[in-house]
């Protein structure tokens, strides 16, 4: 049950801090604009009192050029307007101030970087509140330049005490305000409370009479108000209840029927596992007869013992149990077993096992699989490539007679390539399933990084990118060297697709125990921190927008990853996001 004070004390609290918070951002707000009310009167005065001054001291003729005449001048008007007054020079040095002697005038520091002296030579008013030093108080400055500048800037200063002790006054009558009415509203709230909790624990009462399944139970409000409309609710809902339980023996029919008419298979069974009710699609999918069956033990009626050890886990743990279970008997399926305890009075009493056969969406799932695989990635190397040698003969090199048959005798071989991989589609299929035979063989792993590098100038050159390997010349390894072209082939794509213009690309080497590892880095973009843990997964992209513009089908690491570990390597990522990546792969040496 709710305990009173606990709901009463929310409740209060919850008034209590509407009501403050309301009030606060009132009390904030006033304030504000107070303060900048007072601020803008205070400048247009400050303003219209550095005119007057600064035409008296245009109209007083050398004025400027006599600096003890000016000095006092400042002075007595200083003490007229009650403002601090300062000339300084177009060079920034101090000619005049009210509150400086005149002799001390030469060890003033240069004020012409005054953000306020800056606007006035600049044509404008200036105007900057800051703390003063010299007084060690806040004060507001405003500038205004003199015959348009020329004759430098004339600065008054007033002190914001006066202002701060109205803000001062003005605040602690609204905080005052504010502690009283909080003080009403907590308790107001208070007695709102206490006058619904009465009727709350009422609710409660019957509410947990209900649960314990007595029904007859009424709860009394004469009210029509919201708690009023929940007790009638809770009585009408009572009622309903008493008359839905007559209602069960009728419905038991319907269940039947739409047991008997569900397409997934059903068993129900009880503690002793045994058979209860199974449906047609149960007896269609493991080829028995429901006469037969049921009654029987699990295993005479049924003959799996994977989804006779489900219900037996999921009735001992008193828990849901799903696995997917492949049949051999009487033909190969593969099924979905969901498996859920029945309970009476929390005890459990059986199981209910739904079977669903998922035979057609696996078969589905793997031919796409495939498919996607070799001809979105597998494919896509060499084609890259061709294109490449064919973008650098329209280039100019069919010009060049001593490259130009090189060029083509490379876009023929990765032409007989894709022939070969047509034919391995199936042979490459099975990279995931570890069934593939490695044709393994020594080759120089430098040299099969400038091929493939090669493939990929003609589209490095169109970003401006430069693509370098720091591979030793004499580093061999005894790999698969068709599916070790694959791997630098998707990395270097990738490296080129996701990076800056102007960028680079650059493979190398380290010694990692017995086997060399291989890094890919490029300056593009980065991956986010999220995303590295999952960067190999299939059709995993960290921008699925970008990753279909520029033609990725989010399955290229995936193979990555396969072909290595085919190797006995491993693969990993380095990266910081707006810096770069650096991919990197393991690959034994023998």
């Amino acid at each position: 049950m709710i305990n009173k004070a606990t709901f009463r004390t929310k409740l209060t609290l919850s008034y209590f801090l509407l009501i403050f918070v309301s009030l606060g951002f009132v009390a904030f707000f006033l304030d504000k604009h107070l303060e900048q009310k007072s601020l803008s009167e205070i400048k247009s005065s400050l303003d219209n009192e550095a005119r007057l001054i600064e035409l008296q001291i245009v109209s007083s003729p050398g004025i400027l050029g006599e600096p003890a005449r000016l000095d006092r001048l400042c002075r007595n008007l200083a003490g007229a307007i009650e403002s601090r007054i300062t000339v300084i020079a177009p060079d920034g040095k101090v000619l005049a101030d009210s509150e400086v002697p005149f002799e001390r005038l030469a060890d003033l520091e240069n004020h012409g970087s005054r953000p306020e002296v800056l606007s006035a030579f600049k044509g404008g008013t200036g105007a900057e509140i800051r703390y003063s030093a010299t007084l060690r108080i806040d004060m507001l400055y405003l500038a205004v330049p003199i015959a348009e500048g020329k004759g430098g800037v004339l600065r008054l200063a007033l002190p914001l005490t006066s202002v701060q002790r109205v803000l001062l006054a003005v605040r602690k009558t609204i905080f005052a305000g504010l502690f009283f009415t909080l003080g009403l509203a907590f308790v107001l709230a208070s007695v709102l409370a206490k006058s619904l909790v009465g009727p709350i624990k009422r609710i409660i009462y019957a509410s947990s009479k209900f649960a314990e399944g007595d029904f007859s139970r009424r709860i009394f409000h004469n009210s029509n108000d919201e708690i009023g409309r929940l007790a009638a609710t809770l009585n009408k809902m009572a009622q309903d209840i008493e008359e839905k339980i007559r209602e069960i023996a009728t419905k038991n029919q319907h269940l039947e029927a739409i047991f008997n008419s569900m397409i997934e298979g059903v068993i129900v069974t009880d503690n002793q596992s045994r058979i209860i009710s199974i449906n047609s699609p149960i007896e269609a999918l493991f080829d028995i007869r429901r006469d037969a069956a049921e009654g029987k033990f699990f295993l005479e009626g049924i003959r799996n013992s994977e989804i006779s050890a489900l219900i037996d886990e999921a009735m001992n743990s008193a828990r849901f149990i799903s696995k997917e279970v492949v049949l051999i008997i009487p033909a190969q399926k593969i099924v979905q077993a969901n498996v859920s305890p029945i309970y009476e009075h929390d005890k459990v009493t059986g199981s209910v096992a739904i079977i669903h056969d998922i035979t057609e969406i696996r078969r589905l799932e793997t031919m796409r699989r495939d498919f996607v695989a070799n001809v979105s990635h597998e494919l896509k190397t060499p084609l890259t490539s061709i294109k490449g040698f064919v973008e650098t003969l329209l280039e100019g090199a069919l010009d060049d007679k001593a490259n130009s048959m090189d060029f083509l005798k490379i876009i023929k071989n990765h032409t007989d390539r894709l022939n070969v991989l047509i034919n391995d589609l199936l042979e490459l299929s099975h990279i995931e399933s570890k069934e593939i035979v490695l044709n393994r063989e020594r080759f120089k792993l430098s040299g099969l990084a400038e091929e493939v590098i090669a493939g990929f100038r003609s589209q490095a050159k169109k970003k401006g990118i430069s693509v370098t390997s720091d591979l030793p010349s004499d580093l061999e390894i005894c790999a698969d060297k068709v599916k070790i072209e694959q791997v630098f082939g998707n990395l270097i794509s990738n490296a080129i697709k996701y990076n800056k213009e102007g960028g680079f690309v650059r493979i190398s080497s380290e010694p990692f125990g017995d086997k060399i590892k291989i890094s890919v880095e490029d300056s593009g973009s980065g991956i986010p921190v999220k995303d590295l843990p999952r960067i190999f997964e299939r059709f995993y992209r960290v921008d699925k927008a970008r990753s279909r513009q520029l033609g990725g089908t989010g399955l290229g690491l995936s193979i990555v990853k396969h072909i290595v570990e085919l190797h006995a390597g491993s693969v990993g990522v380095e990266s910081a996001e707006g810096i770069g990546s650096k991919f990197f792969f393991t690959i034994p040496l023998t």
